[in-house]
């Protein structure tokens, strides 16, 4: 069961030695964001010759990127369905970030105005290939701006032109490639900051060794703390020039509207803010115990001593004096003694002094001294033994934890704490502090908001806040961190496991392309609602904030056909940001499903997860602008969108322009582009691509024709849950093709695809109904009629179904009418096709209990039939 704490499983520990730490003060820093860069390195090209460096380049990149507190999705030598996953994978990362970073070194293309990446798997053979052999970088830039306040993009790919083709297309346009060189600038919005190894239409080089000239000058001057990113990139443009000869000028371009440093703000130092101490009366030298100031990140520390006390004398160790204005290294501030000569029992002198690191943080404190008599003067403020004690049992606390077993984290959930249990209670503020030695790169470690690296400090009062942050993708192994703990004798280290997961209800639910998803998710027809029910609503229970979850849970309701429990999770995971529940629900508004049909409602939500880069939304959005459904018809601006949804993978956009392609709608006919088009679906197992490749060969169309060919591609897509399969495969036996005709083999096939929700395959099973004869039969054809309008009243096949019941016999219409009230558990009377008073009063019972208002006639009777066909729980979900 799915709890918020963390759990301990069952890996054994081991401990190793390292430095010990010193006794300082803990503090809280605010958190600044997070900081997520996407870092793509393609250097082994399959079919164009391969380049030198872009994989010392990412992996070094990647390295200051994560010193730098990113959290870094890598990918290397990416083909194009790893180069989507990889892309996906950083969304979802990026979803609450605040800076996003890309860095990409590689093979691209400029072709026409804008910039394509290409993975290592491109061919470019044909002219068809772009739009499923590249990444678009203005198309990712958007979805960066879309979930991120800062977006920066460094491409490290100005190359020439590698491949042979002549032209390329990219929807409707076809470019001509010739002697391309270089890149083309990149249209800039606010916010933004675009860097190019070299200016553009020009060629960067990969230079002599072990990585590119461009990138070697960003790793050996990013980390430079006093370097904001433009005056970075000055200093890296000159390095460069001087370089190659002046061959090669990066050149970049800004909109940002604030500073950037790689290295993030360093923590002011830590201090005790009033440090007490009591001493005796006399002449002998008394030490203070002044806790020592403390830079989490290291770096030397000073003390200005500010106030000196106005009676007695400061020293060190030793006997040298100390005074005000006096500068003292923090240890020597650690190590101050007071000798009270002069000062009385009752009296109080004070301290004053500033602490400046050498990035210039400071913080000021005091400590004061009371004067007490020799026989009564009080123990020292925060060194009893009581403290050591309780600083004692929490280390060994520790050392007993880190051995006990992994700590489980799921992924997605935010930061998880990982010794929130920690017996902390009563360690003072100035107990010692604990060191980072290592953290797997998969793992963002933080406490109290600060993102911890190898080298940073955090007090051990400080343990309980300690987070981790696993990484998406990073559940398949465990990882680990490591801490430095304080010891009277030799230094320790302790070692956590961590073993990242995926909840269940990701496993189980997760719908492909959801950029707020963790894991790459499952088919409408992969899922098994029951299960989905139960471990999302565990996922609901545990985290009640994330509206991931929320969503799922709607997804397996939809999938069990329960349509207002699934309208319900949709909306609310809508309102609490999961853009993808909009576009499902706005699917639901389109369709009618469960929900008053609104086409208008329907487009607004799919625009809003479309800026988000949602693959579906875009898909979606691009069909409702070129029908012109629900907004101003815009074929140009939908074919984009889908292209985009292309390029992201998504099948459903495949099949749809390869049959704008195939019949000539919304471009120009281009069979032979068709054909490609749904191969490509087909070779992903897509079930609509199966369909459209069988209708190819039944049709003869770009293929040579084969009925048999199209009865395999038409029966696995059936088995996968195609709702209009079945209607394809009873035309094949009405007509006798390829199989021997069989009436009933193919009425047996339409009514399946009717009720899964297909309006052809109910126009046809009334077709063939029609050829019967007797009150069954025909009572059976109209309700066929009806269903074909129910299920999808905007289709041909919905027209064709109204002509008929408009022409079928009335009394049989009411009978049909009678029996679907008394089916659906109202009273309208007999079953006798004369409706009376019961059958009105039903009528509007029915239409009251709906939320509907009250039709009549033929659209009653369609009204009725899609509530019962409704009671079937049919998959909407796979429309």
């Amino acid at each position: 069961m799915l709890r918020r704490t963390v759990r301990i499983g069952l890996l054994s520990l081991p401990l190793g030695l390292s430095l010990a730490g010193g006794q300082v003060l803990g503090a809280t820093t605010e958190d600044v964001g997070r900081r997520v860069a996407l870092v793509i390195g393609n250097q082994d090209y399959q079919f164009v010759d391969p380049l030198e460096n872009p994989l010392n380049d990412t992996r070094e990149i990647a390295r200051v990127l994560r010193e730098a507190d990113f959290d870094v999705t890598l990918g290397i030598n990416l083909g194009k369905k790893d180069l989507e996953h990889t892309v996906r994978r950083f969304l979802r990362a990026l979803n609450d970030g605040d800076t996003a970073l890309f860095y990409y070194s590689g093979h691209a293309l400029q072709v026409g105005d804008a910039n394509f990446i290409l993975p290592v798997d491109a061919k470019l053979s044909s002219q068809y290939d772009l739009e499923f052999e590249s990444l678009k970088v203005s198309h990712l830039l958007d979805y960066m701006k879309a979930a991120s306040s800062m977006q920066i993009v460094m491409l490290d790919s100005c190359r020439n032109n590698p491949f042979e083709i002549a032209s390329l297309y990219w929807g409707e346009e076809e470019y001509s490639l010739g002697k391309t060189r270089g890149l083309r600038r990149i249209p800039n919005k606010l916010g933004a900051f675009i860097s190019y190894a070299t200016r553009p239409g020009q060629v960067a080089y990969d230079g002599d060794g072990p990585m590119s000239p461009f990138t070697s000058s960003i790793v050996d001057n990013a980390l430079d703390p006093s370097l904001e990113i433009k005056e970075l990139m000055t200093k890296v443009r000159d390095e460069v020039v001087r370089k190659t000869g002046g061959q090669q000028i990066p050149y970049e371009d800004s909109t940002l509207v604030t500073s950037f440093y790689f290295v993030p703000p360093k923590p002011n130092p830590i201090v005790t803010a009033h440090h007490r101490v009591s001493v005796a009366a006399g002449n002998s030298a008394v030490a203070l115990h002044i806790p020592e100031p403390v830079q989490p990140e290291g770096g030397v520390i000073e003390a200005t001593l500010t106030l000196s006390p106005e009676k007695g004398q400061l020293q060190l160790p030793g006997g040298r004096t100390v005074a005000q204005g006096d500068v003292l290294k923090a240890k020597e501030l650690a190590a101050l003694e007071f000798v009270p000569s002069g000062a009385e029992a009752g009296d109080v002198e004070l301290i004053g002094y500033d602490v400046k690191d050498e990035w210039g943080g400071s913080a000021s404190a005091i400590a004061s001294i009371m004067i007490a008599q020799a026989e009564t003067a009080a123990p020292e403020t925060g060194s009893g033994e009581d403290q050591k004690v309780l600083l004692d049992k929490v280390l060994a606390w520790l050392e007993e934890r880190s051995t006990t077993g992994a700590v489980e984290a799921e992924i997605g959930v935010g930061p998880v704490p990982v010794y929130e249990d920690a017996p902390v209670e009563g360690v003072p503020a100035t107990s010692d502090w604990l060191k980072v030695v290592s953290v797997d790169s998969d793992l963002q470690l933080s406490t109290e908001g600060r993102p911890l690296q190898p080298g940073d400090r955090f007090p051990v009062a400080a343990l309980a806040s300690l987070t981790v942050r696993p990484q998406i993708g990073s559940e398949r192994e465990a990882r680990q961190f490591a801490l430095e703990i304080p010891s009277d004798g030799a230094a320790k280290t302790v070692t956590q496991i961590v073993q990242p997961r995926v909840t269940l209800c990701d496993q189980l639910a997760t719908q492909p392309f959801d950029l707020q998803a963790v894991t790459e998710g499952r088919l409408a027809n992969d899922l098994d609602p029951r299960e989905v029910d139960k471990a999302c609503a565990e996922a609901m229970a545990a985290y009640p904030e994330i509206g991931r979850f929320v969503f799922q849970h709607g997804r397996g309701a939809l999938a069990a056909g329960n349509l207002d429990q699934a309208i319900s999770d949709f909306q609310r995971a809508y309102q609490m940001g999961h853009v993808r529940a909009g576009q499902v629900l706005g699917r639901m508004y389109y369709l009618g499903a469960g929900i008053d049909r609104d086409r208008k409602k329907a487009v607004e939500l799919y625009r809003k997860a479309a800026e988000r880069g949602d693959a579906y939304a875009l898909h979606s959005l691009g069909m409702a602008e070129i029908k012109g459904e629900g907004t101003q018809q815009n074929e140009k601006d939908g074919l984009e969108k889908l292209l985009q949804s292309v390029e992201a993978g998504h099948t459903f956009s495949f099949n749809a322009i390869g049959t704008f392609y195939a019949n000539g709608e919304h471009v120009a006919q281009n069979v032979e582009r068709a054909v490609y088009y749904y191969n490509r679906s087909a070779a992903r197992e897509d079930i609509y691509g199966y369909m459209n490749v069988g209708t190819l060969y039944r049709d003869g169309k770009g293929v040579p024709q084969d009925y048999e060919a199209a009865l395999g591609w038409f029966k696995k897509a059936h088995e996968g849950g195609h709702p209009a399969a079945g209607t394809a495969i009873g035309l094949l036996y009405f007509n006798g093709q390829g199989v021997e005709k069989n009436p009933d083999e193919a009425t047996k096939w339409f009514r399946e695809s009717a009720q899964r929700g297909d309006a052809w395959g109910a126009y046809n099973t009334a077709f063939m109904l029609g050829q019967k004869s007797g009150e069954a039969a025909g009572r059976d054809r109209i309700r066929m009629l009806a269903m074909s309008v129910a299920v999808d009243p905007s289709s041909p096949a919905a027209k064709q179904g109204r002509d008929g019941l408009a022409k079928a016999d009335g009394k049989l219409k009411a009978k049909v009418l009678q029996q679907a009230l008394t089916d659906l558990g109202y009273e309208p009377g007999p079953v006798d096709g004369q409706p009376g008073r019961k059958t009105r009063e039903a009528l509007s019972s029915f239409f009251k209990a709906e939320g509907r208002s009250s039709v009549q006639g033929d659209e009653a009777l369609i009204a009725l039939v899609k509530a019962q066909w409704e009671q079937t729980r049919p998959r909407y979900d796979l429309f």
